[in-house]
């Protein structure tokens, strides 16, 4: 670059670019309608960079790594959900939704998600939709039991159910399909 006779900023930005890695979960945050706050909680797990007791007491910022729920090691992979509270909303969420999927250990669950989530239809988004706010509402609920702020769980997931249909209602494509979810059985 220094041989030639101009400077050529593209030529220096692809210079210092480095080819960073392709990440699967990228498309979790396509075309989806949650809240920003709710997409960046995600964002942050699937970095694993939430502060959970587990990963706090690893850089020796807290003695007691236990969930305040049910007493167990306190991990990403246990807050999203496999501890009670936190199943029973998501598996509340998921049968909102009509899908008959059991929820799993983190990992697995962004896979299903990803690979459930496949095209452009409105289920998809819906579905991505529904993954992001009830992660953001489990993170919220996990804080509010932590700090001892919290006094109702059952509603958890009328609440994220009311925010999906807020935020997805406001897509023309997807209201007709968030009807069908509304109307009774």
């Amino acid at each position: 670059m220094l041989q030639q006779d101009k400077f050529h900023a593209k030529a220096l930005y692809y210079e210092l670019a480095t080819v960073q890695p392709d990440v699967p979960w990228k498309k979790l945050f396509f075309n989806n309608n949650a809240r920003p706050r709710a997409k960046f909680i995600t964002w942050m797990a699937c970095h694993y960079k939430l502060p959970t007791k587990e990963r706090l007491h690893r850089f020796g910022l807290l003695d007691n790594y236990r969930c305040c729920c049910c007493h167990e090691t306190e991990t990403q992979n246990h807050i999203f959900f496999t501890c009670k509270p936190f199943f029973d909303t998501w598996t509340s969420v998921l049968g909102w939704i009509g899908s008959g999927h059991t929820p799993q250990k983190w990992d697995e669950e962004v896979r299903w998600i990803l690979s459930a989530s496949k095209g452009k239809g409105s289920k998809a988004d819906i579905l991505k939709c529904s993954f992001t706010e009830t992660v953001y509402e489990a993170w919220l609920l996990r804080n509010q039991y932590c700090f001892g702020t919290t006094s109702v769980t059952k509603d958890i997931g009328l609440k994220i159910i009311d925010v999906i249909i807020y935020r997805c209602w406001m897509k023309p494509r997807l209201r007709s399909h968030i009807a069908r979810l509304m109307m009774p059985m």
